[in-house]
């Protein structure tokens, strides 16, 4: 049953083809942001059997990729990857709901037998029949997409593991970043890409970012924030808090806008309008910063 504890308003930018979902007609108005201090095997199941889209595409048959952050050798205790709690929860969730494949999928930043290993996600799924796990690096492994509407991206290299997908879930970590602020759904999406250094160096990073849900766009953002990174990220060691939390959202800048309050980021606070790719996706349309915060 879905308890409804609390309502936030929050106004911060004003203070094989890939599935791509609907541009949200909440732009208007509010999007919902579920979440749960329950524990990952409880909490998972409430949240994607909640999530409307959650409850129409992770059926019989579903071919499900899931994204979370497994880019760094480090162990889950440091909050700079997804913990392996919460990724098995939603494999397992996915696959009792009867999805034909799970693929997890992330480009890492780290060498990539080391990643599997220290952040647990190897082990967290060892076992699971129909999944897999897949660590993207060369450019086969990659399909190109052009982006007709971009400003800073013209083209970019996206997993081929998106193709056949019929529900994309995006599994980020909540942690501070030192060139963007803060790292949460949108910024995990580079994960999916060939060539982060395009991001950094040839473009408007914030603007790239949210460019990139023109042919990257989740169904469902599930954010991790048993524990968060809060200072010295993206990487760490830094300063962790653990309030325990999960959250799910259809729309991906309603998510990252309620992220944003979860803790003081490197010190400070900041609200949506002061990370630019949040501002950038909203104004593309992609969502909005207004959210509402349904317990569950």
């Amino acid at each position: 049953m879905m308890l409804r504890m609390s309502r936030r308003r929050f106004m911060g930018a004003m203070g094989g083809a890939l599935v791509i979902p609907r541009v949200l007609e909440a732009s208007a108005g509010r999007s919902s942001v579920w979440t749960s201090q329950a524990p990952p095997s409880e909490a998972v199941p409430r949240l994607l059997d909640t999530v409307p889209l959650g409850k129409t595409l992770l059926v019989k048959g579903a071919r499900v990729v899931v994204k979370p952050n497994i880019s760094w050798p480090n162990p889950a205790a440091w909050a700079t990857t997804t913990s392996p709690d919460v990724l098995a929860a939603v494999v397992k969730h996915c696959l009792d709901r009867g999805a034909s494949s799970v693929v997890v999928v992330d480009n890492p930043l780290g060498n990539s037998a080391r990643c599997l290993e220290r952040t647990g996600a190897s082990g967290a799924i060892q076992g699971m029949q129909n999944t897999r796990l897949v660590m993207p690096t060369r450019p086969r492994d990659f399909v190109r997409r052009d982006l007709p509407d971009g400003s800073q991206l013209s083209q970019v290299d996206v997993s081929r593991e998106l193709l056949p997908a019929t529900c994309i879930i995006n599994l980020p970590k909540a942690k501070a970043h030192s060139a963007t602020a803060v790292s949460f759904g949108m910024k995990n999406l580079m994960g999916l890409i060939l060539d982060r250094q395009v991001f950094h160096q040839g473009a408007d990073l914030h603007r790239a970012i949210a460019e990139l849900l023109h042919v990257v766009r989740p169904h469902i953002t599930l954010l991790d924030a048993t524990t968060m990174l809060t200072s010295r990220g993206p990487q760490g060691p830094g300063s962790i808090l653990s309030p325990g939390i999960l959250a799910a959202a259809e729309d991906p800048v309603a998510m990252d806008s309620y992220a944003c309050s979860l803790a003081r980021w490197d010190g400070r606070g900041v609200v949506a309008g002061d990370i630019a790719h949040i501002t950038h996706a909203a104004a593309l349309g992609f969502g909005t910063v207004q959210f509402e915060v349904v317990t569950v």
